[in-house]
């Protein structure tokens, strides 16, 4: 038996190898998992959508006080001192003389003396031209003693007390004598408010 040739077997043993190697790459390669990177898509920006109406803020409603009222409303919160000294200073600039309308929201003559005064023209406009109305409250629980004991006594509501510019009562009124049945004697009021008007008018 002849020996081996070490040179053959050594360059066989080689080819096998190489043989090995590449059915192990392609194996590899073929069994190989393949990842792909995922490029995160942009987000799209978008505008704000524009309120609607309903939710828009709300706007504040401009109150308008009718012109000749520096107190139009009874409020038993008020100082009526203070409002006095308001609107004589308005009076003497406007040269007008000062209505103090004094009562309540529970009295019936009170509403229906302020609305004769607003819905009549010719009254509204006898009243915005010679006077500022400022109304006071009384009540059961807030007779508003401080400020209303300087005046005559009131024998019934709504009750007119006129004043000059400068604080001074020329005139106390009852109002029952400005009635007509159920409201008010459109002649009779406008013959008090000529009456006790500023004479400069």
């Amino acid at each position: 038996m002849k020996p081996k040739n070490p040179i053959r077997y050594s360059s066989v043993q080689s080819k096998v190898s190489l043989i090995v190697f590449l059915i192990t790459s392609l194996l590899f390669v073929g069994c190989g998992v393949e990842t792909t990177t995922t490029m995160p898509m942009p987000t799209p920006s978008i505008a704000p959508a524009s309120p609607t109406t309903e939710e828009k803020a709300p706007v504040a409603e401009a109150v308008t006080l009718t012109s000749f009222y520096t107190v139009d409303h009874y409020d038993t919160e008020r100082n009526a001192e203070a409002d006095l000294k308001m609107t004589l200073t308005r009076a003497a600039q406007e040269k007008k003389r000062v209505l103090i309308q004094v009562g309540g929201d529970w009295c019936g003559w009170c509403k229906r003396l302020t609305k004769f005064i607003d819905e009549n023209d010719e009254v509204r406009s006898a009243v915005e031209k010679n006077y500022l109305v400022m109304k006071v409250t009384y009540t059961s629980e807030h007779k508003n003693e401080p400020f209303l004991s300087q005046y005559p006594a009131i024998k019934g509501y709504p009750h007119l007390f006129v004043l000059d510019s400068n604080g001074k009562l020329l005139h106390s009124q009852d109002t029952g004598a400005l009635e007509e049945g159920s409201s008010y004697n459109k002649s009779v009021l406008l013959e008090f408010f000529e009456r006790w008007k500023s004479p400069s008018e």
